[in-house]
C-alpha cells in the first residue's frame, strides 16, 4: 500500500498547529517566568538561532532524501544504536502527548470544566485523538489544514479586538536586570523552535518535496506566535502579573469584548486551544508509536499508550508543581535531546556520504 499519502503544504500547516501550540501556549509561561518583561527581547533575538535551525534541519532532510529515519538508522548505524534512538524519540513524542493532555486537563478543570469529573474531560477529549491517530497521517493533516484558518482568524481577532487595552509603554525598559533573564529566555524559546525536527519523520508518506523557503516562513510565522501573544500579555497586564499567569495567551481573551452587550468572547479560545492541542496529541502519538511498535499489533499497541496517557492524567498532580516541573525539567531536558538526536543524524548523514563517496 502507498503511504504517500500528503503534500509539502500539509506539512508546513502541521509544524505551524503542532509547534505553534508548543511556542503558543505551553511555552509561554516558561519564557515570562525565565525573563520576565525581556521576554519579547528573548524572542527577538532567538529569531537568529531558530533560522540558522531551521536550514540545519533542511540540509539533513536533503541528504536523507526523503528516505524513513528507522530504515536510514538500520542502514548506516550498529543495531544498538537504532534500538535506542528509536526507543528514545518515541518515548519523547509519547511524553510530549502526555504533557499536553496534562497541560488541557489543567487548564480546561481552571475555567470550564469545575464540575465535571476528570475522567470525563479527559477520556472525550482522547478519544477524538484515538480516532484521528488511527486514521494516520492523512487524517491529522487534514483536520490541520481545515482547522488553521480558524485558529489564524480567532488569534487575529483577539489580538486586533485587544488593542485599546494595550500599553506598549509597559515593555520598557530592557534589561532592567542586566542580560541574564534574557539569555535564559532565549534558551526556552528555541526549545519550541527545536521541534522544527518533527518534520523529518513525515517524509516518508510526503509525496512532493519540501521547499526551504516555505520552511523559512514557517518559522518566521512560529517566531510571531511567540512573539506576538508575548508582547500582548505584557502591554495588557503588565510584566508582574503576565509572569504569574499560567496561560498568558488565553487570558488576554477574557478581555475582550464586542460592542456594548458583548463583554465575554472567551469561548471561542476554546476551539483554538482544543483544536491545537488535538493535532499536536493525535500528532505526537502517531509518530511515537510508529516508532516503537512492530506492524502486527499497532491497533493494540496504541490503544494502550493512549490508555497510559490517560491514566497518568487521572493521577493528582497539583499545577504548580506540574508547571514548576515543565519549566525546570522537561524544557531543558527536550531541548539537550532534540539537539543531540539531530548531532547524530548529521553524523549518519556524513557516514552515508562518505559511503557514497560524495562530498558533503
Amino acid at each position: 500500500m502507498d503511504q504517500k499519502v500528503i503534500q509539502a503544504v500539509h506539512i508546513y500547516v502541521l509544524i505551524i498547529m503542532n509547534t505553534g501550540f508548543m511556542v503558543h501556549v505551553l511555552l509561554l509561561p516558561s519564557i515570562l517566568t525565565a525573563s520576565q518583561r525581556d521576554a519579547w527581547i528573548s524572542v527577538i533575538i532567538s529569531v537568529v538561532p531558530c533560522i540558522v535551525w531551521t536550514l540545519f534541519i533542511f540540509y539533513i532532510y536533503k541528504k536523507l532524501d526523503k528516505e524513513d529515519i528507522i530504515a536510514f538508522l538500520k542502514k548506516w548505524s550498529t543495531p544498538f544504536v537504532t534500538y535506542i534512538f528509536t526507543i528514545a524519540l518515541g518515548l519523547y513524542f509519547i511524553f510530549n502527548a502526555f504533557i499536553t493532555v496534562k497541560f488541557t486537563v489543567i487548564w480546561a478543570k481552571a475555567n470550564y470544566t469545575h464540575d465535571i469529573p476528570n475522567i470525563v474531560v479527559v477520556s472525550l477529549f482522547t478519544f477524538i485523538c484515538i480516532f484521528a491517530t488511527y486514521k494516520g497521517i492523512r487524517t491529522i493533516s487534514t483536520l490541520a489544514l481545515l482547522f488553521l484558518p480558524f485558529v489564524t482568524f480567532f488569534g487575529i481577532f483577539v489580538g486586533m479586538g485587544n488593542m485599546s487595552n494595550k500599553n506598549y509603554e509597559l515593555l520598557f525598559p530592557i534589561f532592567e536586570s542586566g542580560y541574564r533573564n534574557t539569555l535564559n529566555g532565549i534558551l526556552y524559546t528555541s526549545t519550541g523552535y527545536l521541534e522544527i525536527i518533527v518534520f523529518l519523520f513525515l517524509t516518508p508518506y510526503l509525496k512532493d518535496k519540501l521547499k526551504g523557503k516555505w520552511l523559512l516562513l514557517v518559522s518566521v510565522i512560529l517566531i510571531m506566535l511567540t512573539l506576538g501573544p508575548l508582547m500582548g500579555a505584557i502591554a495588557e497586564f503588565g510584566s508582574v502579573e503576565a509572569v504569574k499567569m499560567r496561560n498568558p495567551a488565553y487570558e488576554q481573551w477574557k478581555l475582550l469584548r464586542f460592542g456594548y452587550y458583548i463583554t465575554r468572547l472567551d469561548f471561542l479560545s476554546i476551539f483554538q486551544w482544543l483544536s491545537g492541542a488535538m493535532i499536536r496529541i493525535s500528532l505526537c502519538l502517531f509518530i511515537g508509536y510508529k516508532l516503537i511498535s512492530n506492524s502486527k499489533h499497532q491497533k493494540w499497541i496504541l490503544l494502550s499508550l493512549y490508555s497510559l496517557i490517560v491514566i497518568g492524567t487521572l493521577i493528582h498532580w497539583d499545577a504548580t508543581s506540574f508547571f514548576y516541573f515543565i519549566y525546570k525539567y522537561f524544557f531543558p531536558i527536550s531541548s539537550l535531546f532534540l539537539l543531540s538526536a539531530a548531532i547524530i543524524l548529521l553524523f549518519l548523514v556524513f557516514k552515508k556520504g562518505k559511503g557514497k563517496g560524495e562530498t558533503l
